[in-house]
C-alpha cells in the first residue's frame, strides 16, 4: 500500500511541476496579465479602494482545487502594465480585495446558518402539525402533504447547514492555509 501511495504521490507531483514550480511542499502559481485594469470591476468601487473582478479570484480557486492539501502555495502575480495605479496602490488593493472575499465566505456562512435554522424551524412545525392533524379525521392526503412536506424541510436544513456549510468551510480554510502568500510582480515592458 505504502509503495502505491509513493507511486502516487510521485505522478502527482509530476503532473504539478508541469504547471507550478515545486519546492517541497511549497508550491508557486505564476499569474500573468497585461494589465492591472484587466482586473478590476469597473462597475464597482469608489475612489478608495476598487473592486477586483472575479478573473483573478477565479483563477485562485481554480489552482486551489487542483493543488493536494499538503501543498502550501504563494502566488506571483504578474502584471506587465499597471496604468496609472503605483506599485504600493495595487498590492493594497489585491490585499484589501482578498479580504472582501474571505469577508463574503464569512458572511455567506452565515446566511446559510439562518436559512438552515428557519427550513428546521418551519419542517418542525409541520411535523407537529401532521401528527395532530392525523387524530382528526380529515383525508389521509392533507396528512400525507403535510407530514411530507415537514419531512423535506427537515432534510434541506440538515443539507444546508451540514453538508453546503461543510463545503464553505472547506474553501475558508483552503484560503487560509494554502495560500502562503501574493506576490505582485510588475513585468519590465519591453521597448520595441
Amino acid at each position: 500500500m505504502k509503495k502505491l501511495f509513493n507511486k502516487t504521490e510521485a505522478w502527482t507531483r509530476d503532473i504539478l511541476k508541469d504547471y507550478f514550480i515545486v519546492d517541497g511542499n511549497t508550491l508557486t502559481a505564476e499569474l500573468y496579465y497585461d494589465t492591472f485594469a484587466e482586473l478590476i470591476d469597473q462597475n464597482m468601487g469608489n475612489d478608495k479602494v476598487e473592486k477586483l473582478n472575479e478573473t483573478l479570484f477565479d483563477k485562485v480557486n481554480e489552482i486551489l482545487n487542483l493543488v493536494p492539501r499538503k501543498y502550501q502555495i504563494h502566488f506571483a502575480i504578474h502584471i506587465r502594465d499597471l496604468g496609472e495605479y503605483k506599485f504600493e496602490e495595487v498590492e493594497r488593493i489585491l490585499k484589501k480585495n482578498l479580504k472582501l472575499k474571505i469577508y463574503g465566505f464569512v458572511l455567506e456562512r452565515k446566511r446559510k446558518h439562518i436559512t438552515s435554522l428557519s427550513l428546521l424551524f418551519g419542517g418542525i412545525i409541520l411535523l407537529l402539525a401532521s401528527y395532530f392533524l392525523s387524530r382528526l379525521e380529515w383525508p389521509q392526503l392533507i396528512f400525507d402533504v403535510i407530514n411530507i412536506s415537514g419531512t423535506l424541510l427537515v432534510w434541506e436544513a440538515a443539507d444546508v447547514s451540514l453538508i453546503e456549510r461543510n463545503e464553505e468551510i472547506k474553501k475558508m480554510k483552503q484560503y487560509v492555509k494554502k495560500v502562503k502568500d501574493i506576490r505582485l510582480i510588475q513585468e519590465e515592458q519591453k521597448d520595441k
